[in-house]
């Protein structure tokens, strides 16, 4: 095993983003688009996949109030900050979010139905009085590789392989050597994971002290019923309902995944401090949740069909919540093996405050999980979805969410799609009414 790369995957995959990244990758096009061109908007075309299409109408944005893709579209494009990658919305004001809205009404958004693949793209041409600026991210949400003006190229980029799913070098990796790096990582090397702890916790503080949101992490936080599992199911839900409420606060992202980083860290803090455990316990619990989530992020797609929140982050903590208290690897096998049953196949029906429900119920599962494992319960191998081996269950996830199941996202999305025209787009606020 080389520890070195492994080490460095960790660290690559792990950085700060301002809002949820579904939109926010889409913001970030259209911030690129318009720099390329300036001048005043008279309208935009965005060609995305089916899933940025259909997936992201229902979640708010740092700075603004009202949902859906064509206003993550103007925003993007009118208050972005091109040179801040998946912090692109810092500088939203009140003046550019309501220019904002008159520009949304401006643009057209074209799903690429006949994409052959789960996978992010989206291309986005600005039209203003000086002509036209276009921009296209593929395989990453801050990933860039084309920029012109007026048909004048600025920057042509390959597309990163290594974020295509099936390509990335940490897939050549077992469980086994992400548990023996997160158990013999020293703790300098450690102490990097402390900002995720920092980002995702004041997230989800914004939500335990002003009930935020649906009201789910509040809820569960304050229940009379409170025990250490539903904690950290508080901690987890409020992370991700500040979030997707649009408080503009950075969540350090997992994987590009911000709910995961913060579904496969929260519930670990929230353990480490009923039980006791050292810093160090903390940040090597949250090393092994992150490397194993990430392994599966980029099995089923960084556009999944499976949920990542549910089934990524559910893994990871079962994995992270295992080693933390003291466990072997052969623990955080079955802790894992015992939570696929659980959590295998759930869909992913878009970014919205119904997601803290997700990773709530998925942090629950997770933790009786490695409960049961610490007591050396484990549901035999070969069963169902499950292999012969924690890794081959990991192969199973992942060929069934990038290859079995595109079939039925695209529909999903169709579906979604269809429905907006039903249910017209509103402000965060008047959907919670709905």
């Amino acid at each position: 095993m080389n520890d070195t790369e492994l080490y460095n995957i960790l660290r690559a995959e792990i950085k700060p983003a301002l809002g949820c990244t579904g939109p926010i990758a889409i913001c970030f096009c259209a911030a690129q688009a318009y720099d390329a061109i300036g001048g005043e908007i008279e309208s935009i075309d965005a060609t995305l996949d089916w899933c940025m299409s259909a997936k992201n109408d229902d979640v708010a944005f740092p700075g603004s109030r009202m949902l859906g893709v064509e206003m993550a579209i103007a925003l993007g494009a009118v208050c972005g900050d091109p040179h801040a990658g998946l912090e692109v919305l810092h500088t939203v004001t009140p003046e550019g979010e309501a220019k904002a809205r008159k520009v949304a009404e401006r643009v057209k958004v074209n799903p690429q139905w006949n994409l052959q693949e789960l996978e992010i793209y989206c291309d986005i041409a600005v039209h203003t009085d000086k002509g036209t600026g276009r921009a296209v991210v593929s395989q990453r949400s801050d990933g860039l590789i084309l920029k012109e003006c007026n048909g004048e190229i600025l920057l042509e980029l390959e597309p990163d392989i290594s974020a295509q799913s099936g390509r990335l070098p940490i897939l050549k990796y077992k469980v086994k050597d992400f548990y023996d790096m997160a158990a013999g990582l020293k703790e300098e090397e450690l102490a990097f994971l402390k900002e995720a702890v920092t980002y995702n916790r004041r997230l989800a503080d914004a939500t335990l002290e002003g009930r935020l949101g649906a009201g789910i992490g509040y809820e569960l936080y304050h229940s009379q019923y409170q025990n250490y599992i539903t904690r950290a199911k508080a901690y987890a839900a409020a992370g991700c309902e500040a979030r997707m409420s649009g408080v503009s606060h950075p969540a350090m992202t997992c994987g590009n995944k911000g709910n995961v980083g913060i579904a496969a860290s929260m519930p670990l803090v929230s353990i480490a401090e009923d039980f006791n455990l050292e810093e160090t316990d903390l940040l090597r619990g949250i090393a092994l949740s992150y490397l194993t989530a990430i392994s599966i992020i980029h099995r089923i797609g960084k556009a999944p069909s499976m949920c990542s929140c549910e089934v990524a982050a559910a893994l990871g903590i079962a994995a992270g919540a295992t080693l933390m208290r003291k466990g072997t690897y052969e623990q955080v096998a079955a802790a894992m093996q015992n939570t696929i049953p659980n959590v295998f196949g759930v869909v992913c029906d878009g970014a919205k405050l119904a997601c803290a429900l997700r990773i709530s119920s998925g942090t629950g599962v997770a933790l009786e999980c490695s409960d049961l494992a610490l007591c050396n319960v484990k549901i035999a191998n070969n069963q169902g979805v499950l292999g012969a081996t924690i890794d081959d269950s990991i192969e199973i996830i992942g060929k069934t969410a990038l290859y079995a199941m595109v079939g039925s996202d695209r529909d999903l999305c169709r579906l979604l799609f269809e429905k907006r025209s039903i249910f017209p787009l509103t402000s965060f606020e008047d959907r919670q009414k709905q």
